[in-house]
Order: structure tokens, then C-alpha cells, then sequence
């Protein structure tokens, strides 16, 4: 029997051999996109792409002068979502999916990843941290700070503000906070 013959009804009935042996030149295109690594800088988008939801309120720094300077300006920040049992409960729900590996589920700066990082990372129950403006605490989150990776790209505007609600309301209560 000819080979030819053989092989034409392999081919036929086994199309998975055609798309293995035979690559097109655009199959390798998800490979060759550029892609952005976990906490590397914002993509440049095009002009004019719509944002999913809502827009920054701030800018990255540049630098970490920039980015103390910006800290403190954003203190001006007011804080959009008001205190309240849906707003806490949110504010808790992404606390510990996002905050609670580093910061410890009380805020004390003892979670269980934090604890492999030096400096170890900021209790949220002291007065230096509870006495900043909602803004400030804000800033942080979206834009990291010396240790801290920034968040602006993995949770949503509104859910920053409710962990901001969540640290101030929740976290400050004798019982949950407040020591050194």
C-alpha cells in the first residue's frame, strides 16, 4: 500500500497532529505581548481606553520624595465611603484577603508572611498610625511605602477606602489594637 494513503487518513481523523506539527507564525503571540510583572509600574495605556472603574486620584511618584511629599498632600483626601456596618464588614473581607498575611489579623504587624520581612511591617493599631487623615492612609495602600508594595493595580478605589474604614473603626478598638 502506498504510504501517501496511510497517512492521509491519519491526519483526517487525528486533527490535533495538524496543529501540532504545523505552527503558524501568530501562534506564539501571547507568548511575545508585553506583559507587566507582579509590582512592576503602572501600564502605559492608550488615550483612549476607558478605565473598568472609576480613575486614580493620584499619580505614581516618581521617586521617594515624591512619594513622602505626595503622602502628606493626600491627607487633604476625604474619604467617599462613609463608616458603616456594610463598609466595615467590606473593609474586613479585603483586609484579610489582602492585608492580613502581612499586618497580623488584629493589625499588630505580625502576620505570618510579614514576619519573614525587615522592617517588619507597620502596626496598625498605634496613635501614628490611627491619627493620620483617611487620605493618608489611602495613599498607602494605593501607592505602597518603604517596605510596602503599592495595591493600586489589585484592589478596586472603593475597597481601599473601605479598609481604610476598617483599620481606623475596627482595628482601634481596645481588645483588637492600640499596643506597641
Amino acid at each position: 500500500m502506498n504510504r501517501g494513503l496511510i497517512i492521509i487518513p491519519v491526519l483526517l481523523f487525528n486533527p490535533g497532529l495538524i496543529q501540532t506539527g504545523f505552527a503558524f507564525e501568530w501562534d506564539e503571540d501571547m507568548r511575545d505581548q508585553p506583559s507587566i510583572k507582579a509590582q512592576e509600574s503602572q501600564v502605559n495605556t492608550n488615550s483612549g481606553s476607558v478605565p473598568q472603574s472609576g480613575k486614580e486620584t493620584i499619580l505614581p511618584p516618581a521617586d521617594m520624595s515624591e512619594l513622602v511629599q505626595a503622602r502628606l498632600s493626600a491627607g487633604d483626601l476625604e474619604n467617599p465611603i462613609a463608616k458603616s456596618g456594610e463598609s466595615l464588614n467590606r473593609g474586613k473581607v479585603v483586609y484579610d484577603i489582602h492585608c492580613a498575611t502581612c499586618h497580623g489579623a488584629q493589625g499588630h504587624g505580625d502576620g505570618k508572611v510579614g514576619k519573614k520581612y525587615v522592617p517588619d511591617p507597620m502596626n496598625l493599631t498605634i496613635d501614628y498610625v490611627q491619627l493620620q487623615p483617611d487620605g493618608q492612609l489611602f495613599y498607602t495602600i494605593s501607592h505602597g511605602s518603604i517596605a510596602m508594595p503599592y495595591y493600586r493595580d489589585v484592589i478596586p478605589i472603593a475597597d481601599r477606602w473601605h479598609i481604610v474604614n476598617y483599620i481606623k473603626y475596627v482595628l482601634s478598638k481596645p481588645g483588637t489594637g492600640n499596643k506597641p
